[in-house]
Order: C-alpha cells, then structure tokens, then sequence
C-alpha cells in the first residue's frame, strides 16, 4: 500500500494527535521531535508527522520526514502537500522556507536560508552578523541526492534539480539544473 494511501486511511487520527498537542508547550514537542529523530518505520514518520504539524507555520497532508532529518528554524517553515524528505538532510528555515506540494527531497540535501555577512574585514567570519534569505520551492520538484540549496533562491514548478547541484540562483520552472553552480541545461516537457 503507498504512503498516501495509508495516510488517507489514518488521517482522523493523526489530525485528532495534532489537536491533542496543542495543549503540549512548544519546547515539549521540540524535544519529542528531536528525540524522534531517528524512530524508523512508517510510525516514526507519523510521529514526527503530527510534531512537525504542531511546530511549522503550515504543514499539509502526507508529510513523510524520514530518519535523521535535521529541522532548524521549523517554525518559519510552510510545507504543502505530498512532500518526501528523506534522510540525513538539513532544512535550515530560521530565515524563512516555502516547500510547495508534491515535492520530494533525496538523501543528504540541504537547504539553507541564511547566510554569513563576511563583508567587513574588521569582524572575523564566524563572528559575523546571520543574513537571512527566505527559500522557496515550488510544485512538483524533485530535488537529487546531495543537493545544496542556498539562502534567497526560488526554484519553480515542474523542477528536477540533479544530484550533487549547488543552486546559488533561482531556477525557472519547468528546468532541469545540474553542476555546481547549478545551470538549467534542459526545459522538461509540461
């Protein structure tokens, strides 16, 4: 049986366990969701399903977080519908991160949406002033393995985005981009 299939099936549920943990601090759901981290099974993507439910700004249906997802900032998060994150990714949203529906994020990518100011040659680097730069992802994205998604960059819908690609700029809806930097070398076909 597929991922949707089951979550339609246990929906009141999960949504009635989402309910329930608003009467929960956020600070105690944070920590179950860290202590979550790494539950595998389709129960611990329910689990984190209903915690992720309770602390982002929005999260749709049939949200699946696998196994050692790390998510900084998840407040300032939105997730739309059908979104797959898979393991050991790192979802960086304290400055701001829209991940539209049907989207699926492989294995070990990250998203980042802040950055350093190291423009000042007084302040050491590590030192310097957080820049935040919102991310947005559109509809009907896949994102490969390894993908590095920097601050301030919209990719659109109907993206692939290849394996291993470092994307430093926006990329157009209905593109295939690879490389580091990534370029669209290919308008996929609506």
């Amino acid at each position: 049986m597929r991922g949707r299939d089951i979550f339609r099936l246990a929906r009141p549920l999960l949504r009635g366990t989402v309910l329930a943990l608003r009467l929960l601090p956020r600070g105690v759901c944070q920590l179950f969701l860290l202590l979550c981290k790494y539950c595998p099974t389709r129960i611990g993507i329910a689990i984190r399903y209903v915690l992720i439910c309770r602390l982002a700004r929005s999260c749709g249906d049939n949200v699946a977080i696998f196994e050692g997802v790390h998510l900084f900032g998840i407040k300032n998060i939105d997730f739309g519908n059908n979104i797959s994150i898979h393991e050991m990714c790192y979802v960086d949203g304290a400055g701001g991160l829209r991940i539209g529906s049907d989207v699926s994020i492989a294995h070990g990518s990250t998203i980042m949406t802040t950055d350093h100011d190291y423009s000042d040659p007084r302040v050491k680097i590590r030192e310097a002033k957080a820049l935040s730069g919102a991310v947005t992802i559109g509809c009907d994205v896949w994102i490969g393995a390894g993908v590095r998604i920097l601050a301030g960059q919209t990719i659109g819908s109907r993206v692939v985005i290849g394996a291993g690609a470092v994307v430093t700029r926006d990329v157009p809806s209905g593109s295939l981009a690879v490389g580091v930097p990534a370029k669209c070398i290919k308008t996929l076909s609506c």
